[in-house]
């Protein structure tokens, strides 16, 4: 079997999967914040600190 050398992503492309990144990130901040019981509405700032821990996590 074969194999394709693609070679580098273009700055485009680069840019797209980084966003593409965050994206996911963001949903499973979200769908791990809808999944818990909170006494109060949960904000999307709530979302977005459990995304910069997911984050975080991610990078350490």
């Amino acid at each position: 079997m074969s194999t394709i050398d693609a070679g580098d992503l273009s700055p485009e492309a680069a840019e797209a999967e980084q966003q593409l990144q965050r994206v996911d990130l963001f949903r499973r901040a979200h769908a791990l914040v809808n999944g818990l019981e909170w006494g109060d509405t949960v904000g999307v700032y709530d979302v977005l600190q459990v995304a910069r821990f997911l984050e975080e996590k991610e990078e350490g």
